[in-house]
Formats: structure tokens, sequence, C-alpha cells
């Protein structure tokens, strides 16, 4: 009952103080506003009173005036022309907020409200002049600045004095609380240890048998606090070792609904973790085989692991599936744990097919070498052109070895970035056309058609000039190769933003759009016209695509079957 009494009264003291804030406000906007009428009213008789030295062009005297009403009437003043340009002045005024453009036009303006005043430290009025001429111009006059500081000063003062009092009204309340308070704490305390909320403690400093019961209360909710934020670090600690896991991982119930989903899983098998949890696994997961393995691992407690495939994406997951029991010792649920194995299944695919090519590059040119060989040594050395023929044909043989093996050696080195690059300005035009001289007898023989075509002053670029030649020399060479008879084969290049683009075309056999993401790789080829008797060691494009991203450029594809290809790749400009 006291302690209802004195909230009483400690309402009743804010309510007044309310009423005083309210109060005050209405009065003080009043103020403000009046201030506001009469910026207008001065403003207009200041428009008034230079109207004529304005539209007279006396602008010595439209200076002087300006500088005697503002001392007249003990406030900033500005006139400003139709396009904001100051005419003039006396004190100091903001003009980028101000509507010129509306005031311009024949409106009245004043700065509203008591905080923007406050706040922004400036109170304005701007009125037009009339003009008889096309030219326009606005008077505004502003309050000085030790004006507004007096307004900022009172409205201060009195907020200072309204939290003063709701302060003081509010510690003596306090004080007369802490009288009583203890036992209704007691209660509210223990009311907390059943809702399991142990943060709350008793203060009595006294040596009464209630400031012993309270010590005994505090005393116990530490001991219980200290427990229940061990359990909710553990918690935690947990979470974020399992969201920090790069596998997936689903815990799934015995009734195999999902409780919970790190991160990795919600990438790895591409669902929502918020829409998922509480969810059955098969409607969230459809993979029938893995939804078998979980329900074998549950009703088994034993642990299963199955390497799945996720459909439409293809993917290729590891899953470990763990049962966890209870207390009881009955399975509780089960632990998956999914592995993303689809980068590492490529990678040994790109190994196997790897080794696979090399063996057929180095098979086809060593089998031509041992027939001829043969050959020999069953007698046609005795037949000197028939020797000749073939070891010519031996001697060609042995040079597709060698570009092989070099070209495997440069893209490996290439690659581990063990190559020493000569990165310097260079002028790529020049080293386009040495290209086009190089291979003038292939498109003679070819009957191709052969132009640059270079933006003019083209820019230099940043890259090493021997192996920047190398890159085209591959892309000419492929051009070339995979153009019939009679075809076009040219070279644009442009400066597009800070990078200089170059595209090396072809109006030839072009590549399906199917092949196109993998046209890099070592060895690829498209078909087996395309690498019929081609020469090439398969290793060119791989080594344009390393190359280029070595100088901090990218490359790209462009090509429709039988229509042509486009090799566009960037470079920095120097």
């Amino acid at each position: 009952m006291l302690k209802s009494h004195f909230t009483w009264n400690w309402l009743l003291t804010m309510m007044v103080l309310a009423l005083l804030s309210l109060v005050f406000g209405v009065l003080n906007s009043l103020y403000i506003e009046n201030i506001g009428r009469n910026l207008i009213v001065e403003a207009d008789f200041i428009s008034s009173s230079i109207e004529g030295s304005l539209n007279s062009a006396r602008y010595q005297e439209v200076q002087e005036m300006t500088a005697m009403f503002s001392s007249r009437f003990s406030k900033a003043l500005v006139i400003v022309d139709g396009r904001g340009n100051v005419m003039a002045s006396s004190g100091k005024i903001k003009l980028e907020d101000l509507p010129l453009e509306a005031v311009l036009n024949g409106k009245k303006y004043v700065d509203k409200g008591v905080v923007r005043i406050v706040v922004l430290r400036q109170f304005r009025a701007a009125v037009p002049v009339a003009s008889e001429s096309k030219t326009a111009w606005a008077v505004i006059v502003g309050l000085l600045p030790k004006d507004i500081a007096n307004i900022v000063k009172v409205n201060l003062l009195f907020f200072v004095f309204i939290f003063l009092g709701a302060l003081l009204s509010t510690l003596i309340w306090k004080r007369v609380s802490s009288l009583i308070k203890p036992l209704e704490t007691m209660v509210d305390v223990a009311r907390n240890f059943t809702n399991g909320n142990f943060s709350r403690t008793v203060h009595v400093n006294s040596q009464s048998e209630i400031g012993k019961l309270s010590k005994e209360l505090n005393l116990l909710a530490k001991k219980l606090r200290v427990t229940m934020e061990e359990n909710e670090e553990n918690k935690i600690l947990m979470n974020e070792l399992l969201e920090s896991l790069e596998d997936g991982v689903l815990l799934v119930d015995d009734e195999n609904k999902i409780i919970f989903v790190n991160a990795s899983a919600n990438k790895i098998v591409n669902l929502d973790a918020k829409k998922a949890v509480g969810k059955k696994l098969i409607s969230v997961v459809r993979h029938y085989e893995l939804n078998e393995a979980v329900n074998k691992a549950i009703n088994l407690g034993i642990p299963v692991y199955k390497e799945i495939t996720l459909l439409p994406s293809d993917k290729i997951l590891k899953a470990s599936i763990i049962p966890f029991k209870d207390k009881r010792e009955k399975t509780a649920g089960c632990i998956v744990v999914v592995k993303d194995l689809t980068e590492i299944k490529r990678i040994e695919k790109m190994r196997t097919d790897f080794i696979c090519n090399i063996s057929h590059e180095l098979k086809t040119p060593l089998t031509s070498i041992r027939g001829f060989v043969e050959t020999l040594n069953d007698g046609a050395y005795q037949n000197p052109a028939l020797a000749k023929r073939f070891l010519k044909i031996i001697e060609k043989e042995v040079g597709r070895l060698c570009r092989l093996i070099d070209n495997m050696l440069d893209l490996s080195m290439i690659e581990m970035n063990q190559i020493r690059l000569n990165i310097k300005d260079v002028c790529a035009q020049e080293i386009i056309k040495e290209v086009g001289v190089i291979f003038e007898n292939r498109l003679r023989e070819k009957d191709l058609a052969y132009y640059e075509k270079f933006q003019e002053k083209l820019p230099k670029v940043k890259a090493d000039p021997d192996w920047l030649r190398q890159i085209f020399v591959n892309l000419m060479d492929n051009a070339v190769k995979y153009t019939p008879n009679g075809g076009n084969v040219w070279i644009e290049a442009e400066s597009k933003g800070d990078m200089v683009e170059f595209r090396v075309c072809d109006n030839g056999r072009g590549i399906p759009e199917k092949d196109i993401p993998r046209i890099f790789e070592r060895f690829y080829r498209v078909d087996k016209h395309r690498a019929a008797g081609n020469g090439g060691s398969g290793l060119g494009l791989a080594i344009v695509k390393h190359l280029v991203k070595a100088f901090g450029g990218d490359i790209r594809v462009e090509s429709k079957v039988n229509q042509g290809s486009k090799f566009i790749f960037t470079l920095k400009k120097a």
C-alpha cells in the first residue's frame, strides 16, 4: 500500500511536468510563429523599398539600403537575383536549402518548426520583389545568430528544468521504494526461478533475517545462472563449430524430421534452413536413397555411408549417417554429414582424361615412327628416294613430339607461376602485324582472306611481348586451321574502359554451344574431325587462357556452328 501511495505521487508529479511541457510547447510555437510573421512583414517592407532601385539597376544604392535595413531591423539581409546570385548582403544567411525558385515565382517562405530552428540554428523569411522586367529578385531576412541563440537558450533551460524535475522526482520515488522493495523483489525472483530466469538478484544491506534470506537467495541464483550460462556457451560453441564446417550437417530426429541444418548444408543441398527445420527429410531433400539410408541408420542404430547424385544439379555427395542415442540408450535420431565430391570427381575425370589424351597424343607419332623404322629395317633403306621420304615423315613426327612436350612444359610452368613475365608497355598492333606476316604462306595456301581492324590510336597494353605474340600465334593457328578454303580470318582491337579488347575471328566451322565451356581444357577436342590430322598438341588454347589470366585479363568465346568463331580477350591498358 505504501509503495502504491508513493507511486501515485510520483505519477502525479510526472503529469504536472508533462502539462508544463505542453503549455511551454504551445506558447513557444506561438512565439516562433509571431517572429515568422514579423520577418515576413519586414521582408515585404524591404522588398517594396528597394523595388525601384532594383528595377532601375541602381545596385550600389541597393547595397547601401540593404546595410541600412539590416542595421535598423537588427537582422541579416540578403538580396538574390533569378539565378540565385547574391546582389547585396548584410550578415550571413544560408541559402542552400531555401526554395528560391518558388519564391522567385511569387510565393513567400518562412522557416517553420521549433526543432528545425534550434537544430539548424537559422530562422529566415523570403519574399519576391515586384519587377517591371523579366528579371526576378528575392529578399531574404534572417535572425542574427545572437537572437537565435536566445531562442535556443530558452528552450534548453526549460528542458533542463523539466529533466531535472523528472530526475529529482524519480530519485525520491526510488529511494522510498527501496525501503519496501526487498520482499516484493524476492517473491519476483522466486517466480523467475520457476521460469528459468536466474539473472535477477536481491540487494538488502541489512543483518536482519530478510537480509540473510536475500543473500542465500542471491547465492542460489548465482550458482544456477553460472550453470545455465555454461550450458548456453557450450550450445553456442557447438553451433559455431557446426556452422564453420565446410561439410553440410543435418540433424534428423527418430521421426525423420529435420531439427538442425548448418550453413554448408544450405549451400550444398540447396535448401532454406528456416523452412526445412521441422519438416520430413524426404520433403526437403527429395532423394529416395538418402531417405532410405537415414531410415536404416535410425532403425538399426548403425552408421551408414552412401554416395548419391542430386538432380537436377548433378552434384555428387558423400553422405555419412551416424545415429545418436538419448539418456535411455534409445536411438533418438541421426547426424547426416554431406560432403560435396563434385569438384573432386571432376578433377579425377580431368586427370583420367589427361592421361588418356597424353597417351594418345604420344602413341600416335610413336606408332608412326616405329612403323617407318621397321619398314626401313626390312630393306626400305636400300631405296634412297623411299628412305628419304620415310625419314622426313619420322622427322615431322619427332617435331610433333617435341612441340607437344614443349607445350606441356610451358603450360605447367605458367600454371605454377614459374615463368618470369617481362611485363611492360607493349604495342599490340605491331605484334599483330608480325603474326600476320608469319601466317602469310598458310593463308595463301588455303586462299583465306585476312585483314586487321584496329581502333585509331590503339592504346598500348601491359603484357610480356614474347608471350603476347604466342597468344596471337595460337589463336591464329586455330582460326586458319579450322576455316575452310576461301574463308575469312581477321583480328579486331579496340579500347574499352581501362582495358583493350582483342578479337581473333573466322567464319569457319564454329564450335557447338555444349563444347564452349570446355574449349580451354587441355587436349579437349570438339569432335574427331577437328582433331584429325591437324598436327596440333591440343594445348594451345589452354596456354592462351593461362597467359591472359597471368596478364590480368580475361578470355571468352563466341561461336556458332558453320558461322565461325570469335576468341575475345582483354588486357589492361598501359
